[in-house]
Formats: C-alpha cells, sequence, structure tokens
C-alpha cells in the first residue's frame, strides 16, 4: 500500500488506472515539447514509471540473458531502452499526426481480464487523427505494488515477440556481442 498524502494507506493502482495513466503522461510529455523534440530522458521516466523495461528487455532476450555475462547484460539493457524509446517514438509519430491533438475520446479502455495467474490484458482502442481505429492491448504484470506493463500488443501483433524474433536471428548469427554492435 501506497501513502496517499493524508497518512492513509491508498491501495495500489488497477492495471488499467497504469495504463491510463501512462498514456495521459506520455502525451503531456510530448505536448510540452513536441514529437520531433521529446527528450528522451523524460520520456525513457514516464515509461519506467509504468513499465518494467528491464524484464521486457530481459523477456525479448529469452534463452540468451542467461548465457550473457554481467557487462552484457548490463549494456544490453541500457541499449534495449534507447531502442525502446527510438521504437515508441517512432510509432506515437504514424499514429499521432503533427498537431499532437489528444483527447479522451482518442484513447478508450475497453475491458480487461486475467491473462494467467500473474498477467493482466488491458485491451484498449486508439483513434488516430486518419485511418482506422487501432486495437491496442497492454500486458501487465503483477508483483509487489503496482502492475507493470510488459508487453504492448498493437492489431494482434506483441512487441515483445516481434523484437524476440527480431533479436534472435541477429543471435543466431553474432551471438550477444553481434546484437549489443548492431
Amino acid at each position: 500500500l501506497v501513502p496517499d498524502g493524508l497518512g492513509r494507506a491508498a491501495p495500489p493502482a488497477t492495471a488499467e488506472e497504469v495504463v491510463r495513466r501512462l498514456v495521459d503522461q506520455v502525451w503531456r510529455t510530448l505536448a510540452a515539447s513536441g514529437i520531433e523534440n521529446v527528450d528522451s530522458d523524460s520520456l525513457l521516466a514516464v515509461l519506467d514509471e509504468g513499465a518494467d523495461l528491464t524484464l521486457l528487455g530481459r523477456l525479448v532476450l529469452g534463452r540468451y540473458w542467461r548465457q550473457a555475462n554481467a557487462r552484457q547484460r548490463s549494456e544490453y539493457l541500457h541499449l534495449f531502452r534507447r531502442y525502446i524509446f527510438q521504437t515508441f517514438v517512432q510509432r506515437l509519430r504514424q499514429y499521432t499526426g503533427p498537431d499532437l491533438d489528444y483527447g479522451a475520446e482518442r484513447f478508450q479502455i475497453i475491458a480487461s481480464r486475467r491473462g494467467d495467474e500473474r498477467d493482466i490484458l488491458v485491451q484498449s482502442r486508439v483513434d488516430p487523427p486518419s485511418g482506422q481505429p487501432l486495437r491496442v492491448d497492454w500486458r501487465l504484470r503483477e508483483g509487489t505494488g503496482e502492475p507493470v506493463i510488459i508487453d504492448l500488443i498493437v492489431e494482434g501483433i506483441s512487441l515483445l515477440v516481434t523484437q524476440r524474433s527480431e533479436f534472435a536471428a541477429v543471435l543466431e548469427r553474432g551471438g550477444i556481442d553481434g546484437l549489443l554492435s548492431e
């Protein structure tokens, strides 16, 4: 339980609240600087608040995580955070348009359901300025404290699964150091 500022213990946020808060913070951050000038540290801080990028990075690396030494793991996690940032900004550019017009009507949480004993799937819809609405599902992992985002599934395509597949091809050719250099 987290203190609520009045000396009382507030319950941890629900998975839907975590997703809503993350989306709102991302839009506030982008509105402050614009998508072309967004500060990577600011946006990464927002992502860190709602997502577990370390766990996501480990899950993406899969069995190769156990094969990596401490230096490789540290360098990989640093590079993975930057990679996620670049991927996230690139996707936002696709879906937002130049004006960054954001309102509650553009992002709607549809439902949430338990995925397994540790995970919750929050289903949402994003209405870009042009084009068809997108189904965006957020996979959150429960643990101590609030649930954290560990995967983003856009129109049925999982970020975690896609990145694992892309990275595995590089890892098969050049090992962990090959992935790091790429």
